[in-house]
């Protein structure tokens, strides 16, 4: 009897040991993120609330519409997403989009446009386009077949002569930069940014703790200025225009789903919107699945949200109409500007050149004489610091200020402006326009 005793003495200290190490391990790897569930991220919430109430409606400057928007977007088109119109508009409307242009992967050689969804949709406007896996977005705004056994710079120079849309996407990768035919490129995009972290096992396990009620800040957790890509997009821009975009690279697809199928039976869907297995309805489909939402999904477990994505970060076009030609000639003009929207909406920002009249003479994206330019103006709704680069370099800054003046003084160059908010004791990245070019 004695013995038993011992030995159930060292057994209870042996499990005891395990469970403090448990624990102890537990701790190591999601403390971080309940320590930001708990202090960071309210942190955050509560100074963004704080910087909202100083938020002012400033002059309307840029007489055109600023339409906000997305591009680089997936469906089910794509071979990695299952999207439908039932949940891409619900995101869209609460993310207030105007547009999105869809950049689905090709099931062949031949690309037949329209496909997928095209057209106007409870009142954004939605056109489909491909990406190739040479980072190559085209969007023909047309009915065409496009062979993608042809020469690229032979489709890139088709497309744009026939009044279609074509950017240079995933930027951290090697392009064509010298073709002459393409339009712009990403300046942004989300998941190029999340391929220079280390590792995302701190990122999964932040949004395990931290997804429902703050995944906006989860995606901010790996968060990067994407200097290198700048500073080619700076480059290029010497030579001739090339319009800066923001990437959503929207999927939806980095979750555990599950649906009931038309036999009744159950198909689990993974990361990459794989199958994961098919199975009769057994107790673990009657403890999780519910009622199917507007997709048919009856259980989600979701890190990576169409809403999430939507939210992020957008691409505001000024353009005089709402339509899918008027936002292309528009964004292709460089009558745009990037915003991390999840930061705060940036509606209103300006940013033109003005004539020694103090009439406007350019917007962002237009080419105008030095000689015709008296001075360069920027106007935020948020107080910011505003950054003046010139050819590339930062040649002015002034912090927490509605609007901000520069006399260029009749040197030529590229000209852009970055605005930052304050928040968590750092400046924070949240508008990037594009130029405007003096000669």
């Amino acid at each position: 009897m004695n013995f038993l005793k011992k030995l159930w003495r060292i057994i209870s200290r042996i499990l005891l040991v395990v469970i403090i190490l448990l624990f102890i391990i537990f701790l190591i790897y999601t403390g971080p993120s309940w320590w930001r569930h708990w202090v960071v991220y309210p942190r955050l919430e509560k100074e963004q609330a704080e910087l909202l109430t100083k938020r002012k409606t400033p002059q309307k400057f840029i007489e055109l519409t600023d339409y906000k928007g997305i591009l680089h977007a997936h469906c089910y088109w794509s071979h990695d997403s299952r999207g439908v119109i039932g949940e891409i508009i619900p995101a869209a409307k609460k993310a207030k989009l105007n547009f999105i242009f869809f950049s689905d992967h090709p099931h062949a050689k031949l690309d037949t446009f329209p496909r997928a969804y095209n057209g106007i949709y409870d009142g954004i406007v939605i056109v489909p386009g491909t990406e190739t896996g040479s980072g190559l977005m085209v969007c023909p705004m047309d009915s065409v077949v496009i062979n993608w056994s042809e020469d690229e710079n032979q489709i890139i120079r088709r497309i744009v002569t026939n009044g279609g849309l074509v950017l240079y996407v995933h930027t951290e990768k090697s392009h064509r930069w010298a073709n002459p035919d393409y339009q712009g490129m990403e300046i942004y995009n989300i998941h190029t940014d999340l391929l220079d972290e280390k590792s995302i096992t701190p990122i999964i396990i932040d949004a395990a703790v931290n997804a429902k009620k703050y995944r906006s800040w989860v995606y901010r957790l790996f968060y990067d200025d994407q200097f290198k890509i700048w500073a080619k997009w700076d480059s290029l821009n010497m030579k001739r225009r090339i319009v800066g975009m923001a990437g959503v690279d929207a999927h939806n697809n980095q979750n555990i789903r599950a649906r009931y199928l038309a036999d009744g039976r159950v198909e689990w869907v993974g990361p990459n919107a794989k199958t994961l297995a098919i199975v009769k309805p057994a107790l673990k489909e009657k403890l999780l699945l519910g009622k199917p939402d507007a997709a048919g999904w009856a259980f989600k477990w979701e890190v990576d949200t169409y809403f999430a994505s939507f939210h992020f970060v957008n691409t505001h076009v000024f353009s005089d109409t709402l339509s899918a030609g008027a936002i292309r000639n528009n964004l292709v003009k460089g009558h745009a500007y990037v915003s991390f929207e999840h930061l705060a909406e940036a509606a209103g920002f300006q940013f033109f050149a003005t004539d020694r009249h103090g009439r406007v003479a350019a917007i962002m994206g237009d080419s105008i004489s030095v000689a015709d330019v008296n001075s360069l103006h920027a106007v935020s709704p948020l107080p910011v610091r505003f950054q003046c680069l010139r050819n590339g370099q930062v040649i002015d800054r002034t912090a927490k200020v509605y609007d901000w003046q520069f006399d260029p003084q009749g040197r030529a160059g590229v000209y852009r402006i970055v605005a930052d908010i304050r928040l968590g004791n750092e400046w924070k990245t949240w508008v990037l326009s594009n130029p405007i070019y003096l000669y």
